[in-house]
């Protein structure tokens, strides 16, 4: 008899093990899509704001059309073919963070793009200074706003213009990586972080490249300023501008609490 409950006990003890395992692997796969997809999500605010400069710029045009619906609408559209998933701005009240993130996203940029109507519908004035680097700049205040603050977004460069986006030693560590000539184009990179209170945090970054649109504030001649005034870089088509920096909480108490 005892012999059976000591093999059952060794069986209960090895269930628990395996599933807190599971658990743990589960937990660390969530962090990086969460991360990951917020990343990914601030790349297609961009890119829906670099597509649409003409329609911003067109001093011949008062009202654009182009509201905040209007414009996640088309994020949405965006980040659904870059990466296959589907959104809502209602995930931003869903209680998993994998979901939550990316709502809160939209919710935040639709806000910046809702208070940039009365700019981008003034007839008579062309550039309008509503860029991919200042909607994404103010999305994530927002973002961030809204998260708390276990979570952080934020474009970084070793090029910045604005100190705001400023990398710290760890974005510039990784910035590094990805400008070598070696690195795999378009991967992101995540790393589990300790806190000086010896709690934890995930990090992650995705680069960001030098497309077609970007030439014309960005390219050369270097030296010469941009439609903003500023002084442009010099960069070729496809080289890396910079990165996405994202992080999000480690849930290190909760994994403890489900041991």
């Amino acid at each position: 008899m005892l012999r059976r409950i000591m093999f059952f006990g060794l069986i209960l003890v090895f269930a628990v093990g395996m599933s807190t395992a599971r658990v743990f692997a589960v937990s660390e796969k969530d962090l990086e899509k969460q991360a990951e997809n917020v990343a990914k999500l601030l790349v297609s605010c961009r890119a829906v704001i670099a597509e649409n400069q003409g329609l911003f710029n067109n001093p011949e045009i008062g009202d654009k059309g182009f509201t905040g619906d209007v414009y996640v609408a088309k994020v949405i559209e965006h980040f659904k073919n870059a990466t296959g998933l589907e959104i809502s701005l209602s995930d931003a009240s869903s209680s998993d963070p994998v979901k939550k993130a990316p709502g809160t996203m939209l919710v935040s940029t639709k806000s910046v793009i809702d208070e940039s109507q009365t700019v981008l519908n003034t007839k008579g004035t062309g550039f309008k200074n509503v860029i991919p680097a200042i909607v994404g700049r103010r999305t994530g205040y927002k973002y961030n706003e809204a998260m708390g603050s276990d979570y952080y977004l934020k474009q970084t460069s070793l090029k910045y213009r604005n100190p705001a986006n400023a990398p710290d030693a760890f974005e510039a560590k990784i910035l590094k990586e990805f400008e070598a000539e070696d690195y795999p184009k378009g991967q992101g990179k995540g790393k589990v972080v300790d806190n000086s209170d010896g709690s934890k945090k995930y990090r992650y970054m995705l680069p960001l490249y030098i497309g077609a649109a970007c030439l014309k504030c960005h390219g050369d001649p270097k030296g010469e300023k941009d439609i903003a005034g500023r002084i442009k870089e010099g960069y070729k088509e496809g080289e890396v501008r910079g990165a996405i920096s994202v992080m999000v909480p480690y849930p290190s108490e909760a994994l403890a609490q489900k041991k």
